[in-house]
């Protein structure tokens, strides 16, 4: 009987490499947000966050960084459904858990902008427990 192990079969193995890497769900599990967010995240950005987090994201008197090496690090090996729900939960600290899934998917994608990642055709998704396989890169 013919064995269909990778090391007897390296075409087998190519074919389930292609088919696991370019399978849907394995493209969702990339973070991604439009130009079209990013604006409407700067907006809301500049609304709520900049009293505390400062213009620049990473100057403000009352917020921690949201851009630079502390926002990375903090944030390093974390989802970003981490990230959303600790938004929802916690900012503006005034009035938690009022934002939308949406407000906060285009306010994280204008902080992800400031923070070297791209936007891209697919929006980022409200869906804050459909994120939570989602890493974020650092």
């Amino acid at each position: 009987m013919p064995s269909l192990f990778a090391s007897e079969h390296p075409a087998i193995a190519l074919l389930a490499l292609f088919v696991l890497t370019s399978s849907p769900a394995m493209a969702q599990d990339e973070i991604t947000f439009t130009a079209e967010q990013v604006a409407a995240g700067r907006s809301t950005y500049r609304e709520l966050c900049q009293t505390c987090h400062g213009p620049s994201l990473s100057d403000g008197q009352f917020g921690t960084p949201l851009r630079g090496s502390y926002f990375r690090n903090n944030w390093a090996g974390k989802s970003l459904g981490e990230l959303m729900q600790y938004v929802y939960e916690k900012m503006p600290p005034e009035s938690p858990q009022t934002l939308s899934g949406e407000q906060i998917a285009t306010l994280l994608s204008w902080i992800l902008s400031r923070n070297s990642l791209s936007a891209g055709e697919t929006a980022m998704s409200g869906d804050i427990n459909g994120q939570n396989s989602v890493m974020l890169p650092w």
